[in-house]
C-alpha cells in the first residue's frame, strides 16, 4: 500500500487504506521469427528479452497478489466486525459476505497467476544459458507462449475499430434475390432460351466489396481521432503590462474508484480529477481540481499543503515534480455532493515543453495525510491544452 490515508465511509466503516500505484503496461512480446533461420546467439538474445519481460510480469503479479491478500484480510475483518455488531442490518452483512467471497476468488486467481509467472521466468532464464540449438528451438516457443498469455491477462488487448467493423459487416442480412424475374424479349419469343440471371455471365455471387464500403484505416476516428477544439474559459489583457492572461476550460484528466468502495458508492465515482492550464504572460500553471465523493474527505485526505508535491510520470518513463503554490483545505459542495480540492502547480518552461510533447501516464498527489497514485486515462489532455495555451 502506497498510501496511509484513512477513508471515512459514512456509518459502515471508518477506515480503509486506499489502493496504490497501478501497473503500467509493458511492451507486448513480439512474434517469434522462424527459428530455423537463427543461430544460437540470436536465439539466446531472444531468450534474454523474454526473461526480462517475465521478470517484469512476475513483479507485477507479486504486487497484485499482495494487494489481493490485503483486500481479502480487510474484507474478512469488516465482515467479522459487522456480525459482532447487533446494529448492523442483515442486508449489509450479506453484502459484506459477498464482498469476502469475491475477494477470495480474486486472491486465488492472483496466486495462480504469480505461480505461473515464476515458472515462465524460470524457463526463460534457463533458455538464456542453453547451448543446445535443438533444445533451444524446441523450448523457445513454449516460453514465448507462456509469457504472451500472462501479458494478455495482465493487459487485456483492446479490440480495434477494424474488428468491430468486421463484426458489424458479418451481422448484416444477406440481400434477398428478387423472386419475380424480369422477362427479357428473348424469353418471350423463344421459350427454349435459358432464363436471364441478375448476375454477370460468370454466374458468380456479388462481390462483398460491392455491397459494403471497404475499411480505410486513414478514416478510422479510433486510430486517428480528430483534434478537439480549444476551449478557453477566460482571456484578458493587463492594461499596464500588456500581458495576456488565459485560462483553459477544465477537462477530466482521470477518475478513480477503489474496488472495495464500489458497493457503497452504488455506481458513483469516488475521485474525479479535472485539469486546466492557465497562463499569465510567459508563466504557466497547472490547475488540478479534485472532486471527492466523500463527506469525510478532509478526515481521509487532509488538505493540499503549500509546497506539497505532485509527481508526474510520462509515457516515456520520465518523471517530473511540481509544487503546490497555495494551500487548500477543500470545500464541500452541496450541488455536487462532493468535497472539492484545488491544487495550483506553477510550470517552468522546461516542464511546459515536456507537457506539449509527451503523454502523461500517472500522477502521484501528496496530501497532508499521505499520498496516492492515480492512472491517467486522458493521457494526451495536457498535450492538447499546452498547444492551445499559447495560440
Amino acid at each position: 500500500m502506497h498510501s496511509n490515508i484513512r477513508i471515512g465511509l459514512f456509518t459502515l466503516f471508518t477506515s480503509f487504506l486506499l489502493a496504490s500505484f497501478g501497473l503500467s503496461a509493458q511492451t507486448r512480446p513480439n512474434p517469434l521469427p522462424p527459428l530455423d533461420s537463427l543461430d544460437l546467439h540470436a536465439m539466446q538474445s531472444i531468450s534474454g528479452e523474454l526473461f526480462g519481460m517475465a521478470g517484469n510480469l512476475e513483479a507485477s503479479f507479486k504486487e497484485l497478489d499482495e494487494k489481493a491478500k490485503e483486500g481479502l484480510l480487510y474484507s474478512q475483518t469488516r465482515l467479522k466486525e459487522a456480525k459482532a455488531d447487533s446494529t448492523v442490518l442483515k442486508f449489509e452483512v450479506d453484502s459484506l459476505s459477498k464482498e469476502v467471497k469475491n475477494a477470495k476468488s480474486l486472491s486465488t486467481k492472483r496466486a495462480q497467476q504469480l505461480e505461473r509467472s515464476k515458472k515462465a521466468a524460470s524457463l526463460a532464464g534457463s533458455l538464456r544459458e542453453m547451448t543446445d540449438s535443438l533444445l533451444l528451438r524446441k523450448n523457445l516457443p513454449k516460453a514465448w507462449q507462456q509469457i504472451s498469455q500472462l501479458h494478455a491477462e495482465l493487459y487485456p488487448p483492446v479490440p480495434t475499430e477494424m474488428s468491430e467493423n468486421k463484426a458489424v459487416t458479418e451481422k448484416q442480412p444477406i440481400l434477398k434475390k428478387d423472386k419475380k424475374k424480369k422477362e427479357s424479349p428473348t424469353d418471350a419469343s423463344n421459350p427454349n432460351s435459358e432464363p436471364a440471371t441478375d448476375h454477370p455471365a460468370t454466374n458468380q455471387p456479388i462481390s462483398q466489396n460491392k455491397r459494403f464500403a471497404q475499411y480505410n484505416p486513414a478514416k478510422d476516428v479510433m486510430l486517428s481521432p480528430p483534434t478537439p477544439p480549444c476551449r478557453i474559459a477566460s482571456s484578458s489583457r493587463d492594461e499596464f503590462s500588456g500581458e495576456i492572461s488565459r485560462e483553459l476550460a477544465r477537462a477530466e484528466l482521470f477518475r478513480y474508484t477503489n474496488p472495495v468502495l464500489k458497493t457503497y458508492l452504488q455506481g458513483k465515482t469516488h475521485i474525479i480529477c479535472e485539469a486546466a492550464l492557465t497562463s499569465s504572460g510567459p508563466n504557466a500553471t497547472l490547475i488540478l481540481t479534485f472532486n471527492i465523493n466523500d463527506p469525510n474527505a478532509r478526515k481521509a485526505f487532509g488538505r493540499l499543503e503549500k509546497n506539497s508535491i505532485a509527481s508526474l510520470k510520462f509515457l516515456d518513463g520520465s518523471m517530473l515534480e511540481l509544487q503546490n503554490a497555495i494551500a487548500d483545505d477543500g470545500v464541500f459542495s452541496l450541488e455536487n455532493d462532493a468535497s472539492i480540492f484545488r491544487g495550483q502547480y506553477p510550470l517552468t518552461p522546461e516542464i511546459l515543453k515536456k507537457l506539449r510533447h509527451t503523454g502523461l501516464d500517472k500522477v502521484r498527489i501528496l496530501w497532508s495525510k499521505g499520498y496516492d497514485d492515480y492512472d491517467v486515462q486522458q493521457v494526451d489532455l495536457l498535450m492538447r491544452q499546452a498547444e492551445c495555451l499559447f495560440k
